[in-house]
């Protein structure tokens, strides 16, 4: 194996061209000084842009992003180990899932300069973003686009990353990391081999920077490994040693986190509901994983504006990319069509964009696990500029044209950013949940308020307008205030008495106080403050209440209707199937035989939940199997009648199930019983009385299915 004596733009088997198409220029267009002025101001602008009311949009602020924060403090604390005392963990547990790494890395510094606000959080993903902005622009340049420095102004004008770039979501850093990632790899074609180590460097960050980076930097990593395979074969024996070793000290990382977590892909995709654990075939599967991936690169769901994501992840009205956008990229890949065999560069830009659906289609389609699509997108607009530039200039002078497309773009940008401060507010209505989730940073300035004034014995406050919102008291409230708040919800006050008293202030949703207001069994004072939602709607109730003289009556007569089991049919294998169960407040009892992983019936209080099947004729059953929400311990009880008479067979079992298993399964000692009623009571052991327990499937052998 020789040294690559010829030159990077030499490439064995073709007869390689320069990578801005085979014309040397003789002069540039525009000078040096103006083309970096120009990069300049962009980068100015895409950085001011996204600093500017970075904390007023977008309007709500995430638990994944507060963790990013609290698990930086946690590590700075511990002396650089998590909680289970590992050190320089590889990876960090969000909720049910080791999905955080690298980003909580990125924020030791920042979190240990400036202490944790939403501000330094969000100011940190934007520093990154402006690296990658600072890429785009180096990367075009590499490959002689004579309009390089407008890549920071194509990527700002983009809606779908003016909104995720001003987030602390570890998505955007991996979309940064990608571009810094595809710009050393072109420096290493077309400047030095020795940019084989950043590139190297990059690919790692871009794979531990967020989850679905995994699944962009193995297609990409494969299909640039065989593009380039001959010019990567002509590099020197030690570069290439060198880079070998590095790829494996990269891998480290990752091979120690599957050691110290074990299944730990397959718990993820099962708490993912991914049907990469479903009980189907896998022709199935790769189906399933087809149609996903194709619909990664559905033109309607990037250009026009859509529905299928939540509200908090789009701008009202406006698509993904701006629309203008989708002829320029055309022309881009057209250029690099026709550049194919000859260039390396205009290869790798089209092929850039083969990996960032590949790990989201495992799941369901969400731009945050498809968001890398800016990267090529920017870059396949670069290239479309250049190639109108190129014809353009022909009848236009160079600078003019030049100042006029910079000129767009500022104009482009600037109104985006008008638009999302003014009326991004209140461009959606729904705040709860399912929505915006907003009201993290509002109602913890409230509540520290409050524990300052009045002294409260305990803040109460509602646990379901946010997913995970334990790590916003963590990141909002001081050690000594943690202590005095407790995440619940009202209804936990609905179903049983719970120990209240007058200095107990209760912090409730819009949605919990009209419960509460109306309940019979407490009575509420007027509230004390009210928390705004940005179209001046109430947002948060502060108030304290008690129970009525009457409430443990209410109470009684509400257990005793939690005990009667509701009756409904369900056709199952032709014929009628008799089902009773306990109440339900989600889901139909179809959905338990219909071989989905996504569907499920959910209990509204009982524990345990029960269900019974009378079956229209006889059957055997050997074992049963349900699919079923996490539970740190669920106890199974099943009950079955014999068709033949006599007593009924009784068998029992306790397992584990956090996080949630595809399966859970209990076979009947003994063998088959030909059954014709059976009974199955779900517990979730140590849950209380009351609790919700979720079913997604039940499953008998031999097996039911619903026909359809």
């Amino acid at each position: 194996m020789g040294s690559a004596t010829a030159g990077p733009l030499e490439e064995s088997g073709f007869t390689d061209v320069s990578p801005g198409g085979g014309r040397e220029r003789a002069a540039t267009p525009l000078s040096a000084r103006l083309e970096w002025s120009l990069f300049s101001a962009a980068l100015l602008l895409y950085t001011v842009t996204r600093l500017i009311g970075l904390t007023r949009f977008p309007i709500f602020f995430f638990c994944d992003e507060a963790i990013q924060a609290n698990l930086a403090e946690q590590l700075l604390q511990n002396g650089f180990r998590d909680h289970t005392g590992t050190f320089l963990p590889p990876y960090f547990l969000n909720d049910q899932r080791w999905a955080v790494s690298l980003s909580v890395y990125v924020h030791l510094l920042p979190t240990w300069l400036f202490g944790k606000s939403v501000f330094v959080v969000r100011a940190t993903s934007v520093a990154v973003t402006v690296l990658g902005a600072i890429a785009l622009g180096v990367a075009l340049k590499t490959i002689g686009n004579r309009l390089w420095w407008s890549a920071p102004l194509v990527l700002g004008a983009m809606p779908v990353f003016f909104l995720h770039a001003r987030t602390g979501f570890e998505s955007a850093m991996m979309v940064s990391f990608y571009a810094c990632f595809l710009c050393a790899y072109l420096l290493y074609r077309y400047r030095s081999p020795r940019y084989l180590f950043a590139a190297l460097l990059f690919g790692a960050a871009t794979f531990y920077a967020y989850t679905a980076g995994q699944g962009v930097l193995l297609v990409i990593g494969v299909v640039l490994l065989f593009s380039d395979l001959r010019y990567h074969l002509r590099q020197r024996q030690a570069l290439l040693a060198g880079a070998a070793v590095l790829a494996l000290l990269l891998a480290a990382p990752y091979v120690r986190y599957r050691w110290l977590h074990p299944g730990v892909v397959r718990e993820q995709l099962a708490v993912l509901n991914s049907y990469w654990v479903d009980p189907i075939p896998l022709s199935e599967k790769l189906k399933h994983f087809g149609r996903n991936y194709v619909a990664g690169f559905d033109p309607r769901y990037w250009f026009r504006p859509n529905e299928i994501d939540v509200v908090r992840h789009r701008m009202k009205g406006m698509g993904y990319f701006p629309l203008v956008y989708l002829p320029i990229a055309v022309v881009g890949a057209g250029v690099c069509l026709r550049r194919f065999r000859r260039s390396s560069a205009h290869r790798a830009i089209l092929f850039s964009p083969l990996g960032v659906p590949f790990a989201g289609a495992a799941v369901d389609i969400q731009i945050l696990r498809l968001l890398a699509m800016v990267v090529p997108v920017t870059l396949l607009v670069g290239v479309g500029l250049d190639a109108l530039f190129g014809w353009l200039r022909r009848v236009f002078p160079s600078v003019p044209l030049a100042l006029a497309c910079a000129g767009a773009f500022a104009i482009g940008i600037t109104r985006l950013t008008a638009t999302a401060l003014v009326e991004g507010p209140t461009w959606y209505d729904d705040y709860e949940l399912y929505g915006m989730q907003y009201g993290a940073p509002q109602v913890f300035r409230a509540i520290r308020d409050e524990l300052a004034r009045s002294d409260p014995k305990r803040v109460l406050l509602s646990s379901g307008w946010a997913n995970n919102p334990n790590e916003f008291v963590r990141f909002f409230l001081r050690p000594q205030e943690r202590p005095r708040i407790a995440m619940l919800t009202i209804h936990t006050f609905l179903l049983s008495r719970q120990p209240v008293t007058p200095a107990d202030l209760f912090v409730m949703t819009p949605e919990e106080y009209k419960l509460a207001q109306t309940s019979r069994q407490l009575v509420l004072q007027p509230p004390e403050r009210i928390v705004p939602r940005p179209d001046g709607s109430p947002g948060f109730y502060f108030v304290r209440l008690g129970y009525a003289d009457d409430a443990d009556a209410v109470f009684a007569r509400e257990r005793e209707a939690r005990k009667q089991l509701i009756e409904a049919s369900v056709i199952v294998e032709g014929q009628a199937l008799t089902v009773r169960h306990s109440p339900l407040d989600m889901g139909r009892p179809d959905d338990l035989f219909d071989g989905r992983g996504d569907t499920l019936i959910r209990g509204a209080e009982a524990n345990p939940f029960v269900l019974e099947l009378a079956f229209p004729r006889p059957r055997p059953i050997g074992k049963v199997a349900v699919a079923l929400g996490a539970m740190d311990r669920v106890g199974l009880r099943l009950v079955v009648t014999p068709a033949e008479g006599g007593k009924a067979r009784v068998f029992e079992s306790s397992q584990t199930n956090r996080p949630a298993r595809p399966r859970l399964e209990l076979a009947l000692p003994g063998g088959p019983v030909l059954a014709s009623r059976l009974r199955l009571e779900i517990t979730e052991v140590g849950g209380g009385e009351i609790t919700h327990v979720h079913v997604y499937e039940l499953s008998l052998d031999p097996p039911l299915r619903t026909r359809i």
